[in-house]
Protein backbone atom coordinates (compact mmCIF):
# COMPACT_ATOMS: atom_id res chain seq x y z
CA UNK A 1 0.00 0.00 0.00
CA UNK A 2 2.91 2.33 0.98
CA UNK A 3 4.36 1.67 -2.33
CA UNK A 4 1.11 2.84 -4.56
CA UNK A 5 0.75 5.81 -2.35
CA UNK A 6 4.28 6.63 -3.67
CA UNK A 7 3.89 6.04 -6.97
CA UNK A 8 0.34 7.40 -7.78
CA UNK A 9 2.20 10.59 -5.76
CA UNK A 10 4.60 10.87 -8.12
CA UNK A 11 2.33 10.53 -10.88
CA UNK A 12 0.07 13.31 -10.00
CA UNK A 13 2.44 16.17 -8.61
CA UNK A 14 2.99 17.28 -12.69
CA UNK A 15 -0.76 17.92 -12.86
CA UNK A 16 -1.21 19.64 -9.33
CA UNK A 17 -0.47 23.32 -10.28
CA UNK A 18 -2.65 23.48 -12.86
CA UNK A 19 -5.29 22.12 -10.58
CA UNK A 20 -4.96 24.71 -7.91
CA UNK A 21 -5.96 21.81 -5.81
CA UNK A 22 -5.41 19.42 -2.30
CA UNK A 23 -4.69 16.05 -3.57
CA UNK A 24 -3.30 14.45 -0.67
CA UNK A 25 -3.97 14.59 3.30
CA UNK A 26 -1.60 13.99 5.77
CA UNK A 27 -3.34 13.28 9.56
CA UNK A 28 -1.83 14.03 12.65
CA UNK A 29 -2.55 13.49 16.36
CA UNK A 30 -1.29 16.23 17.95
CA UNK A 31 -1.06 16.14 22.10
CA UNK A 32 0.23 19.44 24.18
CA UNK A 33 0.77 20.30 27.07
CA UNK A 34 -1.90 23.36 28.10
CA UNK A 35 -1.07 24.62 31.77
CA UNK A 36 3.47 24.69 31.86
CA UNK A 37 3.22 24.27 35.61
CA UNK A 38 1.20 21.15 34.90
CA UNK A 39 2.91 17.72 33.52
CA UNK A 40 -0.93 16.09 33.72
CA UNK A 41 -2.60 18.90 31.60
CA UNK A 42 -2.42 16.82 28.48
CA UNK A 43 -4.65 17.85 25.74
CA UNK A 44 -5.40 16.06 22.20
CA UNK A 45 -6.37 17.39 19.02
CA UNK A 46 -6.53 15.85 15.80
CA UNK A 47 -4.73 17.90 13.12
CA UNK A 48 -4.90 18.20 9.08
CA UNK A 49 -2.47 19.18 6.67
CA UNK A 50 -3.53 19.25 3.02
CA UNK A 51 -1.11 18.79 0.37
CA UNK A 52 -0.64 20.22 -2.80
CA UNK A 53 1.87 21.25 -5.43
CA UNK A 54 3.53 23.86 -3.85
CA UNK A 55 0.78 25.07 -1.35
CA UNK A 56 -0.59 23.65 1.90
CA UNK A 57 -3.41 24.16 4.18
CA UNK A 58 -3.05 23.04 8.10
CA UNK A 59 -6.25 23.11 10.93
CA UNK A 60 -7.44 21.50 13.28
CA UNK A 61 -9.89 18.98 12.44
CA UNK A 62 -12.94 20.80 14.14
CA UNK A 63 -11.89 23.91 12.27
CA UNK A 64 -11.59 21.79 8.39
CA UNK A 65 -14.86 20.76 9.77
CA UNK A 66 -16.52 24.09 9.92
CA UNK A 67 -14.45 25.01 6.98
CA UNK A 68 -16.07 21.82 5.12
CA UNK A 69 -13.06 19.88 3.66
CA UNK A 70 -15.20 16.84 3.82
CA UNK A 71 -15.99 16.01 7.38
CA UNK A 72 -19.30 15.53 8.99
CA UNK A 73 -19.34 16.14 12.73
CA UNK A 74 -17.39 18.78 14.26
CA UNK A 75 -15.10 18.12 17.51
CA UNK A 76 -14.39 21.23 19.37
CA UNK A 77 -10.67 22.69 19.33
CA UNK A 78 -8.71 24.90 20.81
CA UNK A 79 -6.84 26.01 17.64
CA UNK A 80 -9.67 28.16 14.87
CA UNK A 81 -6.81 29.05 12.91
CA UNK A 82 -5.98 27.90 9.33
CA UNK A 83 -2.56 28.43 8.10
CA UNK A 84 -1.43 28.33 4.25
CA UNK A 85 1.88 28.31 2.68
CA UNK A 86 2.53 29.54 -0.62
CA UNK A 87 6.04 28.15 -1.53
CA UNK A 88 6.52 29.81 -4.93
CA UNK A 89 5.58 33.53 -3.44
CA UNK A 90 7.41 32.40 -0.26
CA UNK A 91 4.50 33.00 2.15
CA UNK A 92 2.59 31.95 5.25
CA UNK A 93 -1.05 33.23 5.63
CA UNK A 94 -2.28 32.52 9.36
CA UNK A 95 -5.95 33.16 9.30
CA UNK A 96 -7.98 32.68 12.46
CA UNK A 97 -11.61 33.00 13.98
CA UNK A 98 -12.36 34.64 17.29
CA UNK A 99 -15.18 35.18 19.25
CA UNK A 100 -17.02 32.75 17.87
CA UNK A 101 -16.25 33.68 14.32
CA UNK A 102 -17.51 37.08 14.87
CA UNK A 103 -14.07 38.70 14.11
CA UNK A 104 -11.63 37.72 11.69
CA UNK A 105 -7.87 38.34 11.28
CA UNK A 106 -5.27 37.21 9.34
CA UNK A 107 -1.73 37.93 8.78
CA UNK A 108 0.82 36.70 6.24
CA UNK A 109 4.71 36.56 7.09
CA UNK A 110 7.36 35.20 4.85
CA UNK A 111 7.69 31.20 5.17
CA UNK A 112 10.70 31.16 8.14
CA UNK A 113 13.34 28.78 7.07
CA UNK A 114 14.02 27.10 10.15
CA UNK A 115 18.02 26.62 10.49
CA UNK A 116 17.79 22.02 9.97
CA UNK A 117 20.44 19.75 10.81
CA UNK A 118 19.93 16.60 9.38
CA UNK A 119 21.15 13.51 12.05
CA UNK A 120 22.23 9.79 10.67
CA UNK A 121 19.27 8.26 12.57
CA UNK A 122 16.57 6.54 11.25
CA UNK A 123 13.42 4.78 12.20
CA UNK A 124 10.06 3.85 10.39
CA UNK A 125 7.01 5.71 10.90
CA UNK A 126 3.23 3.78 9.63
CA UNK A 127 6.04 2.24 7.21
CA UNK A 128 7.93 4.57 5.70
CA UNK A 129 11.43 5.66 6.43
CA UNK A 130 12.22 8.82 8.38
CA UNK A 131 15.26 10.32 9.32
CA UNK A 132 15.91 12.41 12.48
CA UNK A 133 16.68 16.50 12.13
CA UNK A 134 16.82 18.78 14.63
CA UNK A 135 16.54 23.02 14.74
CA UNK A 136 14.51 25.67 16.46
CA UNK A 137 11.28 27.69 16.13
CA UNK A 138 9.73 30.68 17.92
CA UNK A 139 11.33 29.61 21.25
CA UNK A 140 11.79 25.62 21.59
CA UNK A 141 14.05 23.61 20.35
CA UNK A 142 12.68 20.90 17.45
CA UNK A 143 13.39 17.23 16.79
CA UNK A 144 11.81 16.26 13.69
CA UNK A 145 11.41 12.94 11.34
CA UNK A 146 10.90 12.96 7.60
CA UNK A 147 9.86 10.81 5.00
CA UNK A 148 12.40 11.97 1.98
CA UNK A 149 10.05 9.46 -0.61
CA UNK A 150 7.07 11.55 0.28
CA UNK A 151 8.14 15.16 -1.36
CA UNK A 152 6.65 17.48 0.20
CA UNK A 153 9.34 20.02 1.98
CA UNK A 154 6.21 20.54 4.59
CA UNK A 155 4.63 19.75 7.60
CA UNK A 156 2.38 20.39 10.45
CA UNK A 157 1.83 24.05 11.62
CA UNK A 158 4.24 26.29 10.26
CA UNK A 159 7.22 23.59 9.74
CA UNK A 160 8.52 23.17 7.16
CA UNK A 161 11.76 23.40 4.93
CA UNK A 162 13.46 19.71 5.10
CA UNK A 163 14.18 17.43 2.11
CA UNK A 164 10.70 15.28 2.50
CA UNK A 165 7.46 15.51 4.54
CA UNK A 166 7.22 15.57 8.21
CA UNK A 167 5.88 12.80 9.86
CA UNK A 168 6.34 13.46 13.73
CA UNK A 169 7.97 16.61 15.48
CA UNK A 170 8.45 17.15 19.10
CA UNK A 171 9.95 20.10 21.15
CA UNK A 172 12.44 18.76 23.39
CA UNK A 173 10.22 19.27 26.51
CA UNK A 174 8.00 17.72 24.66
CA UNK A 175 5.05 20.19 25.44
CA UNK A 176 3.75 19.79 21.83
CA UNK A 177 4.48 16.68 19.58
CA UNK A 178 2.95 15.86 16.20
CA UNK A 179 2.42 12.27 14.84
CA UNK A 180 0.95 11.26 12.13
CA UNK A 181 -1.21 8.67 12.02
CA UNK A 182 -2.72 8.29 8.25
CA UNK A 183 -1.14 9.89 4.39
CA UNK A 184 -3.66 9.07 1.93
CA UNK A 185 -4.53 10.58 -1.80
CA UNK A 186 -7.86 11.79 -1.88
CA UNK A 187 -10.43 10.03 -4.39
CA UNK A 188 -11.51 14.30 -5.13
CA UNK A 189 -8.96 16.88 -4.97
CA UNK A 190 -9.84 19.47 -2.72
CA UNK A 191 -10.46 22.57 -4.62
CA UNK A 192 -8.23 25.17 -3.08
CA UNK A 193 -10.17 27.94 -1.69
CA UNK A 194 -8.54 31.45 -0.20
CA UNK A 195 -10.99 33.38 -0.14
CA UNK A 196 -10.13 35.86 3.18
CA UNK A 197 -11.10 39.00 1.88
CA UNK A 198 -13.42 39.80 5.08
CA UNK A 199 -10.90 39.11 7.23
CA UNK A 200 -8.86 42.03 8.74
CA UNK A 201 -4.83 42.21 8.14
CA UNK A 202 -2.84 42.41 10.89
CA UNK A 203 0.75 41.59 12.37
CA UNK A 204 1.21 38.34 14.12
CA UNK A 205 1.51 40.18 17.22
CA UNK A 206 -1.34 42.15 17.27
CA UNK A 207 -3.69 38.96 16.53
CA UNK A 208 -1.72 36.87 19.50
CA UNK A 209 -3.09 40.19 21.73
CA UNK A 210 -6.60 39.93 20.84
CA UNK A 211 -6.71 36.43 20.89
CA UNK A 212 -5.14 36.69 24.20
CA UNK A 213 -7.48 39.65 25.66
CA UNK A 214 -10.38 37.00 24.18
CA UNK A 215 -9.24 33.84 25.95
CA UNK A 216 -9.17 36.45 29.34
CA UNK A 217 -12.86 37.52 29.12
CA UNK A 218 -14.98 35.12 26.56
CA UNK A 219 -18.00 36.86 28.17
CA UNK A 220 -17.23 40.07 27.31
CA UNK A 221 -15.93 40.22 24.10
CA UNK A 222 -19.34 38.36 23.24
CA UNK A 223 -21.47 40.85 25.00
CA UNK A 224 -19.06 43.08 23.03
CA UNK A 225 -19.96 42.00 19.71
CA UNK A 226 -23.95 41.69 20.27
CA UNK A 227 -23.89 38.68 22.03
CA UNK A 228 -26.76 37.85 24.49
CA UNK A 229 -26.69 35.98 27.29
CA UNK A 230 -29.63 34.06 29.07
CA UNK A 231 -28.07 33.46 32.77
CA UNK A 232 -31.01 32.71 35.43
CA UNK A 233 -29.47 35.06 37.58
CA UNK A 234 -26.03 36.90 38.48
CA UNK A 235 -24.32 33.97 40.44
CA UNK A 236 -24.75 31.78 37.61
CA UNK A 237 -22.83 34.74 35.57
CA UNK A 238 -20.52 35.07 37.45
CA UNK A 239 -20.02 31.29 37.83
CA UNK A 240 -19.55 30.90 34.30
CA UNK A 241 -16.75 34.00 34.19
CA UNK A 242 -14.83 32.35 36.95
CA UNK A 243 -14.57 29.08 35.21
CA UNK A 244 -13.37 30.34 32.19
CA UNK A 245 -11.06 32.55 34.05
CA UNK A 246 -9.99 29.32 35.45
CA UNK A 247 -9.33 27.64 31.95
CA UNK A 248 -7.60 31.03 30.83
CA UNK A 249 -4.60 30.43 33.44
CA UNK A 250 -4.15 26.82 32.81
CA UNK A 251 -3.67 27.92 28.98
CA UNK A 252 -0.41 29.12 29.23
CA UNK A 253 1.67 27.54 27.61
CA UNK A 254 1.44 28.79 23.60
CA UNK A 255 3.55 26.74 20.80
CA UNK A 256 5.45 29.86 19.94
CA UNK A 257 7.04 31.13 23.01
CA UNK A 258 8.12 34.56 21.19
CA UNK A 259 7.68 35.72 17.47
CA UNK A 260 10.28 34.16 15.25
CA UNK A 261 12.63 37.01 13.91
Amino acid sequence: MRKIIILALLMSLGHLQAQKSYSYKATYRLEYQEDSTDENSIQSETVLLYLGEGQSRYSSLGKAVNDSLGAFEAPETDFNYKIYKNYQDNELTLAEDITAGRYKYKYTQKLKTIDWEIKPENKEILGFSVQKATGSFAGRNYVAWFASELPFLDGPYKFSGLPGLILEISDLKDDYHFTLTGFQELEKPVTKILNLDNYKVVSQEELDQFRDDNNRDPLGALKNAGVKFGFRNKEDEAKTRKELSEKYKRRNNPIELHLNE
